[in-house]
């Protein structure tokens, strides 16, 4: 949840930066810059997490069987902010 925060916060900005379309921080505004910066630290806080990672790779299991896509749209809809926390 924490990680979707954090992205989210990339171009809500005054300046009306690339955004999430951006590659890399090129042509993001400073302040859309940071939140780039906070986003890349938690994906590495993440990627040292073992419980995290097995839970993410259940997700993706589950996921990859479901061939009603079900999950999928959970999630998706979770992301979008169609569902509360």
């Amino acid at each position: 949840m924490h990680l979707d925060y954090l992205r989210g916060q990339i171009g809500k900005c005054a300046e009306k930066c690339d955004g999430l379309d951006a590659q890399d921080d090129e042509g993001l505004c400073p302040d859309c810059c940071d939140w780039f910066a906070m986003v890349l630290a938690e994906e590495e806080r993440l990627a040292q997490d073992k419980e995290y990672n097995e839970v993410m790779r259940k997700l993706k299991e589950a996921c990859d069987e479901d061939k009603t896509g079900v999950y999928e749209r959970i999630l998706k809809r979770s992301r979008d902010g169609k569902i509360v926390h």
